[in-house]
């Protein structure tokens, strides 16, 4: 049995069919989680569970609780459908997060990608960042780190569990999670578009309550980096921001604000996690 676990909640238009190279050796299985009926997978490509409509968090909710077999593996990523990603990325990333020790984590977006917030977006000249975000996109969770978080799936009550990615890594201390840059995966369509305005309201509102109850916010801050072997990268907190504003050149350049927001973010304060030394395996 594999150890990892790619559970992903997707419909006819996924994009998984292209995450597998057949014949390759993996250490990873795929399940779906879909909301429409999908076109059922060749022997040995993946599993596919039962239907479940609504939105993402709302089914993968419900396929927590009806098959425990996610609980065999050691590391569960929870892409999204839209994602485009190689079979040998999917591979790396998890024994990047299982040497860095990872509980909460995600490949960073290539620069080619829609995207809604900065830090989730490649930092170049990095294997990965301990970070105070992960969005709900493409997150990865530890078992132990998943055991404890999927109760608040119960949280979002539209299912579509914005806020909650401000939620997890507050209730994991700010501890042990982090972005991939080494994995970058390309997020092939627009973000933050809803059609209904009513259930747009109710998202946000939903959002802002979980933030509030939580004493929250997101949090876009690289607390430190890691290299390849997951040991922390000795770096000052001038000598980080000087690192981060030259591995996202490519998006200031684009928007000179994201120089001011990140300087923002960067700022020290009281309670926020110590690294390298901290997140450095023994």
């Amino acid at each position: 049995m594999a150890q990892n676990l790619v559970l992903v909640r997707c419909g006819r238009g996924s994009l998984h069919p292209a995450w597998i190279d057949r014949g390759k050796q993996r250490d990873w299985d795929v399940r779906l989680v879909p909301y429409q009926e999908v076109v059922p997978a060749q022997e040995g490509e993946y599993t596919v569970g039962d239907v479940i409509r609504g939105p993402k968090w709302a089914g993968i909710r419900e396929a927590l609780r009806a098959w425990d077999g996610w609980r065999d593996y050691e590391y569960v990523w929870m892409p999204d459908d839209d994602i485009f990603v190689s079979h040998d990325t999917i591979s790396r990333l998890f024994e990047v997060a299982r040497r860095t020790k990872l509980d909460l984590f995600a490949p960073a977006l290539h620069e080619g990608s829609y995207y809604a917030h900065f830090i989730t977006m490649r930092c170049r000249g990095f294997v990965g960042r301990w970070t105070g975000f992960v969005e709900i996109m493409v997150p990865g969770f530890s078992r132990a780190a998943l055991e404890r978080l999927a109760p608040t799936l119960d949280l979002s009550e539209t299912g579509w569990g914005w806020g909650l990615d401000s939620v997890w890594p507050k209730l994991l201390d700010y501890r042990n999670v982090g972005i991939v840059d080494a994995t970058p995966v390309v997020h092939t369509r627009p973000v933050g578009q809803m059609r209904d305005p009513e259930l747009s309201t109710r998202v946000l509102a939903e959002s802002d309550k979980l933030l509030a109850e939580y004493d929250c916010r997101q949090t876009h801050v690289s607390f430190g980096a890691f290299d390849e072997q997951g040991a922390g990268v000795d770096l000052s907190p001038e000598a980080l921001l000087a690192r981060l504003v030259a591995g996202y050149e490519y998006l200031w350049e684009q928007d000179p604000r994201l120089l001011a927001w990140l300087a923002d973010y960067q700022r020290p304060e009281e309670g926020w996690p110590e690294y390298p030394t901290a997140g450095t395996p023994e």
